[in-house]
């Protein structure tokens, strides 16, 4: 399963894919084409260069971490992707992380963890077709569970 959700984590697109789909051919289907968006933010996973250039190309900065291994190419075609690698080669992957504004993916991830304790680990159904109209069932949910807006936290001392 595949999904799109923003800051405020309302669903914008859900994909149920094959295991056979990579997360970067995941991504390019639930990219929202009309929705506004100043970056993208995605685990390591949904790395590629290709997306990394034409995200920041459109004006989207792109806050996928690339690979441990990455190293500066020094084309024409990989600028952003060589300022990423060189930022994490002098600052170190937190600073990245803390620059850019990772850390909001880890409200994505209770999310889902939400989703995981309330419906269950799995989907129910096992053909595709069952399995689609089950994650928009989810995503319906999820945008609703949002509607009640967040919960407010007080420290008391």
């Amino acid at each position: 399963m595949h999904l799109s959700i923003d800051a405020d984590m309302n669903v914008h697109a859900i994909r149920i894919t094959t295991t056979e789909v990579s997360d970067r051919e995941g991504m390019d289907a639930v990219l929202p084409a009309d929705a506004p968006m100043d970056r993208v933010i995605a685990d390591g996973a949904y790395y590629s260069i290709e997306r990394t250039e034409a995200l920041s190309g459109a004006g989207v900065t792109p806050v996928i971490p690339p690979p441990a291994h990455a190293v500066v190419r020094g084309e024409e075609r990989t600028r952003r992707h060589d300022q990423i690698v060189r930022y994490i080669e002098d600052k170190g992957i937190y600073a990245f992380h803390k620059k850019y504004g990772y850390g909001v993916r880890s409200l994505v991830e209770a999310q889902i963890s939400r989703i995981k304790r309330c419906i269950g680990e799995r989907l129910l159904t096992q053909e595709l077709a069952s399995q689609e109209g089950e994650g928009i069932i989810i995503a319906n949910l999820l945008n609703r569970w949002n509607a009640f807006g967040k919960p407010v936290c007080v420290k008391n001392a």
